[in-house]
């Protein structure tokens, strides 16, 4: 910035402000300025910003698991309003570890990071706490904490496991079973909340053996669609995977058993992954919106971040409807 100054013949003071874009700053002096920054390759020392009390621009994003596709789609919408404002994303990844997750906070909270979007909340409310104790601004993204106020967008997933459920409750299914994750997360508690709401409304009694835990990957639902076939007597006529992901681990077991969906077992899956169309059979799935998801949390911290003197601020809690699309999986289309 001194070399800078000294080339334009103004004080530092006055590049500084040219380089914030301040409006005290004439438009051709602003424009002499950055002319020369940019000769020069100017680029911003961040860490000094931040300590003489400035922003970094950067966000930092806890994200669960960003090899699943939904995720993706998450971060895709969150890097989009991000650009649009000029900020960075700063990603880690915890792969549904807690003890990942509470490095993750860690390491981003060292970063000075101008706030957070979190997508894995496996560690409770502690964090998030302490985040608050720091005043520094967060967003959770389709997971949250019954008994702590705090701004989330998420995706209404009772709803959308009540109306896979019912789908297959009204192409006649009575033994549906639920491959899902463990009770620690809020959707997972959600949707089995909804698959039982559905069974109940078609007077069909809830079988605890027919919801089976796994890790929420390929192997997992590969994994629990093996057991059932081993265990369960009779088997279920029709399989609701929490995700996509797992359906596709659970046809790979069907296929592998020559088990032909839907004429022996219908499945559904979950999140409208950009495959899940292309599959054979096309899976029947929902589409929680995911890049809007990550768009509208984006767009809710960047408020937050660039207006302080709102404090205390009020929580932003959004629900997005989702949508079933039903293809050949599921063996039909009432509902």
């Amino acid at each position: 910035m001194k070399d800078i100054a000294k080339k334009c013949g103004v004080s530092i003071t006055t590049v500084s402000r040219a380089l914030r874009d301040n409006d005290e700053i004439s438009r051709e002096t602003k424009e002499k300025i950055l002319k020369v920054a940019s000769e020069l390759e100017y680029t911003a020392n961040i860490p000094a910003r931040v300590l003489a009390g400035g922003r970094s621009n950067t966000i930092g994003l806890i994200v669960a698991d960003n090899s699943n596709p939904y995720f993706a789609k998450l971060i895709l919408g969150i890097e989009d309003v991000a650009k649009k404002n000029n900020f960075g994303v700063i990603l880690y990844n915890t792969n549904e570890d807690p003890e990942l997750e509470m490095q993750g906070h860690h390491m981003l909270s060292e970063k000075r990071v101008d706030g957070l979007i979190i997508t894995s909340i496996r560690t409770g409310k502690d964090p998030l706490i302490s985040l608050q104790k720091k005043d520094i601004p967060f967003v959770l993204l389709n997971r949250y904490i019954e008994d702590f106020e705090t701004d989330w967008v998420r995706s209404d997933n009772n709803f959308g496991a009540y109306t896979l459920t019912k789908l297959l409750c009204s192409l006649g299914h009575e033994r549906i079973l639920h491959i899902t994750g463990g009770e620690e997360i809020s959707s997972v508690r959600e949707r089995i909340a909804g698959y039982k709401k559905a069974l109940l409304e078609h007077h069909i009694e809830f079988d605890p053996q027919l919801i089976s835990r796994c890790n929420l990957k390929l192997d997992g639902g590969y994994q629990c669609a093996k057991c059932a076939l081993s265990d369960l007597k009779p088997l279920p006529t029709a399989i609701f995977a929490y995700s996509d992901v797992i359906a596709v681990g659970v046809m790979k077991t069907l296929y592998e058993n020559h088990i032909r969906i839907p004429e022996d077992i219908a499945l559904v899956g979950y999140d409208n992954n950009d495959y899940s169309e292309f599959l054979e059979p096309s899976l029947t799935t929902v589409d929680q919106f995911a890049f809007e998801i990550g768009q509208k949390g984006m767009e809710i911290l960047i408020e937050k971040i660039c207006n302080p003197e709102d404090k205390p601020w009020d929580e932003k809690q959004l629900i997005i409807k989702p949508e079933i699309l039903i293809r050949e999986s599921s063996g039909g289309s009432k509902i």
